[in-house]
């Protein structure tokens, strides 16, 4: 039996750490794993680029090319003499045609609160810490909208809205026969309430009690 005699060597000082390859850190590593990321990824990619710049290079002359003080679309044309470019002179001269068509000017009051109104009827349903109660006025608030936007009669809106409540008390009061009969009830009865009653009873109360506001054709 024989005895190794060959030296050991022991280390007696540290190497310092060497920094990671430069395909392992920061964004070359997240590119290699999020963009570059196999066969499908690259070539999505690829194309994600190449549509990013079409789309720069077609909409950076027309923006560049902004015409800003014409005021009909044919006077832009004739600035631009040919030439791709946005006439935002005219959105400037008729934002408010953009904005609410051919909608009566003196009346622009009207989609103005609808639209003050559909964000307090978003609020309890967007964010959790508004008082449920105020689900009530989100319940209300389309034929609130219905009547400002269109006007006439008062009783019209709520005369459809009386369609809901038949709804709701029919499958309340009919719950007790099976949840089938109280579906098809308080589907059922809605629809005869506003395709034979809700009309002529709205016609016939604003008759008897005219309240209601301008009205505005469609």
């Amino acid at each position: 039996m024989t005895k190794s005699t060959s030296p050991s060597y022991v280390r007696d000082q540290m190497l310092p750490p060497q920094d990671p390859p430069i395909s392992q850190v920061g964004a070359i590593k997240w590119v290699r794993e999020n963009l570059f990321n196999g066969i499908l990824n690259s070539l999505l990619t690829i194309l994600s680029i190449l549509a990013v710049v079409w789309a720069i290079m077609e909409v950076g002359p027309w923006l560049m090319n902004s015409v800003w003080n014409a005021g009909s679309l044919t006077e832009c044309r004739e600035i631009l003499q040919g030439v791709s470019g946005a006439c935002w002179g005219v959105i400037k001269d008729r934002w408010h045609q953009l904005l609410f068509g051919f909608y009566p000017s003196e009346l622009y009051w009207r989609p103005i609160l609808a639209m003050i109104l559909m964000l307090v009827a978003l609020a309890p349903i967007l964010f959790p810490s508004v008082p449920r109660k105020a689900l009530i006025f989100s319940g209300l608030y389309p034929f609130i909208a219905f009547f400002l936007l269109w006007g006439g009669s008062i009783w019209l809106p709520i005369m459809v809205l009386l369609g809901f409540v038949i709804g709701y008390v029919v499958v309340s009061a009919a719950s007790g026969f099976g949840t089938l009969i109280a579906t098809l009830a308080a589907v059922i009865l809605p629809v005869l309430w506003w395709l034979f009653l809700a009309f002529p009873l709205a016609a016939s109360l604003a008759d008897m009690v005219p309240i209601g506001i301008e009205p505005v054709r469609s």
